[in-house]
């Protein structure tokens, strides 16, 4: 006759591998989180986000400056090597028709860091009152930085239309 494992020890090895699976999810998304909020600040610094080319038209109206934009900086090819351009992430103060975008992805940055930082809790709290407020604040930051990357899209700047 085969001898039964005792109901206890079952429940023992599945609580184990449960834990286990739980500390392997815990630590793909601090994984996915650090690198959302490097995509992040990838995103706040770069200096160009929309890049525009020579274009030619067939009417009689003057085709745009070809140039790039940013948040902090624009550029207007010119008949130097360099572009000519305006603002820089130095100085901290976007271009006037992206400061609501600024501050949006400034805000989504703001709540990624502070998952990053809320994983943290997972010594302290249930680890399912972590998932909580990370997935919270991750979903708040990903749609204020949806609103923010979004908001800047089709404006011109100078001549600069895309």
């Amino acid at each position: 006759m085969a001898m039964q494992p005792n109901t206890a020890e079952v429940a023992r090895l599945y609580q184990t591998e449960f834990v286990r699976s739980a500390r392997a999810v815990g630590a793909l998304w601090a994984i996915c989180t650090l690198c959302f909020a490097i995509i992040e600040v990838v995103i706040l610094i770069q200096p160009s986000w929309v890049g525009t080319r020579e274009l030619h038209y067939q009417g009689g109206a003057p085709p745009p400056q070809a140039g790039t934009l940013g948040l902090f900086e624009v550029c207007l090819e010119s008949d130097w090597p360099v572009p000519e351009c305006r603002g820089s992430l130095r100085t901290l103060t976007p271009l006037p028709a992206f400061q609501s975008p600024a501050v949006l992805v400034c805000i989504s940055l703001a709540m990624v860091w502070s998952s990053v930082g809320c994983l943290c809790l997972f010594r302290f709290c249930n680890a399912a009152t972590v998932y909580k407020i990370c997935a919270w604040l991750q979903l708040t930051a990903g749609e204020g930085g949806l609103r923010g990357w979004g908001y800047g899209r089709g404006r011109g700047y100078n001549g600069i239309t895309y």
